[in-house]
């Protein structure tokens, strides 16, 4: 029987508090999860996930996902934290039991939860931040974790800084300006300059009217750096967190279930500015289809808890056009009633469970093409290259 005891930071409280207890049967692949009687008493609790564990005495049970609830899965190490991770413990990648990750759950973690194996020690793994002149560091450590057979350990400790950050790709927690920020470098086994890319999208898309975190281009041993300010933390405090794909607890054979009417409901169930992330999620939705970002899963949208303890959707990430030879698409997440189909009629096609009529919902695709007609020259001015701008040419098609 595998046991932690679940804590997580409060609005207004510097310092975690214990939430509850979950226990998993490895055996079984059963887990189960309770809340404390004595974090149920306090006002300012809040449920660690507002729509599959709401603040409740019951107590709650999983029998997919291993037995981990999805919530718990937010802060595990992701493909990239797992590859770094194997390298680190000389083991073949994917050979740990997915139970075994917690132990490696950094401060560094997305959102505000922690673990510990009792309810005086949390076992999270305190790590100093990176300051941004040795994100050099981290840099040369990825070329040499990509090209040599044997790492060094200064290398492996370097890289153990982003591994309990979700994604694929390689990324690292910094210290930028006296605040957190997360430091994301090109993979060179791309083709394209991923950080400028995603920089120039993420500012067009504020141009756009879609909500996003700060965030800076910097040049690194002269390569780009895409550095993204945490919204997940305040005065080195961490801020609670709960991505679409923790609320949807699909298993990985239930992703293709994955929508944006889905992630409507969510915002209806937890979120008090219904009307407003409502407009917002169709805007991330509609600028998702104009620029060609099929990478558009459940992970890449979440929800942040307020000030106020109210839940609303988390600044937009981790928003690029996907590099294609055609100009239709299909999105990760089923948009309307042609499916996943990038498509305008699509976006159209459900837009009342966005709260908008035909006539709403027109406008703002007409105002989003008309601000996306100029990318090329808005790319450019960012400092993206003109093979770059080539290669996504084809994928940002505001006329689909």
């Amino acid at each position: 029987m595998f046991e932690r005891y679940i804590f997580t930071n409060l609005p207004g409280e510097e310092n975690p508090v214990a939430a509850g207890l979950f226990t998993l049967d490895t055996d079984l692949g059963v887990g189960r999860f309770s809340y404390g009687k004595k974090y149920l008493l306090r006002p300012e609790a809040i449920a660690i996930d507002p729509v599959n564990l709401p603040l409740s005495e019951k107590e709650f049970t999983i029998k997919n996902n291993d037995g981990i609830f999805f919530v718990l899965g937010d802060i595990l190490p992701d493909s990239w934290g797992k590859y770094v991770l194997s390298k680190k413990l000389a083991i073949p990648f994917g050979s740990l039991a997915p139970h075994e990750y917690f132990q490696f759950v950094t401060n560094h973690a997305v959102g505000a939860l922690s673990i510990g194996k009792s309810l005086d020690t949390q076992s999270l793994i305190r790590e100093p931040l990176l300051q941004f002149d040795d994100i050099y560091k981290v840099m040369a450590a990825y070329d040499t974790l990509s090209t040599a057979d044997t790492i060094p350990e200064e290398v492996l400790f370097v890289l153990g800084q982003g591994t309990s950050l979700g994604g694929a790709q390689p990324k690292s927690p910094v210290l930028y300006v006296g605040e957190e920020w997360i430091a994301k470098f090109k993979n060179k086994k791309v083709v394209i300059d991923s950080p400028t890319i995603e920089f120039a999208t993420m500012t067009l898309a504020e141009k756009c009217g879609i909500t996003i975190p700060e965030i800076r281009l910097e040049t690194v041993s002269n390569e780009n750096v895409y550095l993204i300010k945490r919204f997940d933390r305040k005065n080195n405090i961490r801020i609670p967190f709960i991505s679409g794909h923790a609320l949807s607890s699909f298993d990985l054979d239930d992703l293709e279930k994955g929508s944006y009417l889905l992630l409507t409901s969510f915002i209806r169930q937890i979120t008090k500015s219904v009307s407003d992330d409502l407009k917002q999620l169709f805007k991330r939705m509609l600028f998702n289809i104009l620029i060609g970002n099929a990478d558009d899963h459940l992970r890449n949208h979440g929800w942040l808890l307020t000030a106020k303890r109210q839940w609303r959707l988390s600044p937009a990430y981790d928003i690029l056009p996907i590099p294609r030879k055609t100009a239709h698409f299909s999105l990760s997440l089923i948009v309307g009633d042609y499916g996943t189909e990038g498509s305008v009629r699509n976006a159209l096609s459900q837009c009342e469970k966005f709260n908008l009529s035909k006539n709403e919902a027109q406008s703002m695709v007409d105002e989003m093409r008309s601000t996306i007609s100029s990318w090329k020259r808005h790319y450019q001015s960012c400092g993206v290259s003109e093979h770059d701008i080539k290669e996504i040419e084809m994928a940002i098609n505001f006329d689909i």
